[in-house]
């Protein structure tokens, strides 16, 4: 399983995102069906189950999730192709591709190319530009970009969140789907603008000297005393809260220790403690496999705990 940072694979020279779908074994397509349910399928009123065509009628067909009727299924061999002109403008590149859990999520990776594809905090620390396209058969998941900066010295995956929120471009599956898609190309194009805009904010977090009692502040805010739970006995809450506690010391720790963060200049800034947290995210979280470790820090809890770091951080700049 590849991830951003990751060195790419299935790359070709102006590669259409097809081709990244073969050589990533993303084939098949999805279909309206029935519920399963012990093997057996049912019908339910209203409702319909999506399904792997390819696996319809088996044992093993993977129901991905219930949708109402206005749902729209969307083939993975049609669900980035309108990225594939922006492709082709030589303004990014596919990367690589891969899907999660039994298929029900699919994603690509795109790299932008050239002299505006990275950007160096404080001239020497560099970031270099992707972005993640998303796509999902659960009945939840939009068609989705979103800005996935990656630190080079330590291979963190940062997590930016415009004004607008986290996915600067998402299409839902329904019947107006097809017509959105067609008119994507120029709201991409427009999307790597916004880069501007996150170097300037990592910027000047780079500027931002850290003392004892923001660095305090700043875990706090990322990782908040958690509330006692109803019916939860006083032992397991203590083991709740002794776990928080010892992820902040290891956020702390990473602040001053973690890769790239003792250079001159990143040593003690509001950077290095927000690349402290992406790290124990991106490296240091126990997972059973490589697609759980991707789901979480690209769409899931590790996904969101980053998010919150980065707001953590805006908040703590902007009050000093």
């Amino acid at each position: 399983m590849a991830r951003p940072g990751d060195p790419p694979r299935n790359r070709t020279r102006n590669s259409t995102a097809g081709d990244h779908r073969r050589a990533s074994g993303l084939g098949g397509g999805t279909e309206a069906g029935l519920r399963r349910r012990k093997g057996i399928f049912y019908n339910i009123p209203s409702r319909q189950a999506v399904v792997r065509a390819d696996k319809w009628g088996q044992e093993d067909c993977p129901v991905y999730g219930l949708v109402g009727p206005d749902y729209i299924p969307l083939q993975n061999r049609d669900a980035f192709t309108f990225f594939d002109p922006v492709v082709g403008s030589g303004a990014v590149s596919y990367e690589t591709a891969g899907s999660l859990g039994r298929g029900e999520r699919v994603w690509v990776l795109a790299k932008v190319k050239g002299p505006k594809g990275e950007f160096a905090i404080k001239g020497k620390d560099v970031v270099q530009k992707y972005l993640l396209l998303a796509n999902g058969h659960d009945g939840r998941t939009a068609v989705r970009v979103r800005f996935t900066p990656v630190r080079v010295v330590c291979q963190n995956t940062l997590s930016f969140a415009l004004s607008e929120g986290s996915d600067r471009f998402k299409i839902y599956h329904n019947p107006g789907m097809h017509r959105r898609l067609e008119d994507a190309q120029e709201s991409v194009k427009a999307i790597l603008g916004y880069y501007d805009e996150i170097e300037k904010r990592f910027q000047e977090f780079a500027n931002f000297e850290m003392t004892g009692n923001r660095i305090a502040r700043y875990v706090l805010g990322v990782f908040p005393t958690p509330a006692r739970k109803r019916g939860q006995s006083d032992r397991s809450f203590e083991e709740t809260k002794a776990k928080v506690f010892a992820t902040r010391h290891d956020a702390i720790r990473l602040f001053e220790e973690g890769k790239g963060n003792s250079e001159p200049g990143i040593r003690g800034t509001l950077w290095a403690a927000y690349n402290g947290v992406t790290e124990l995210v991106d490296h240091h979280s126990r997972f059973t496999t490589p697609w759980q470790r991707m789901n979480s820090i690209c769409f899931g809890d590790g996904e969101r705990l980053k998010h919150r770091a980065l707001e953590q951080a805006s908040v703590l700049f902007s009050a000093n």
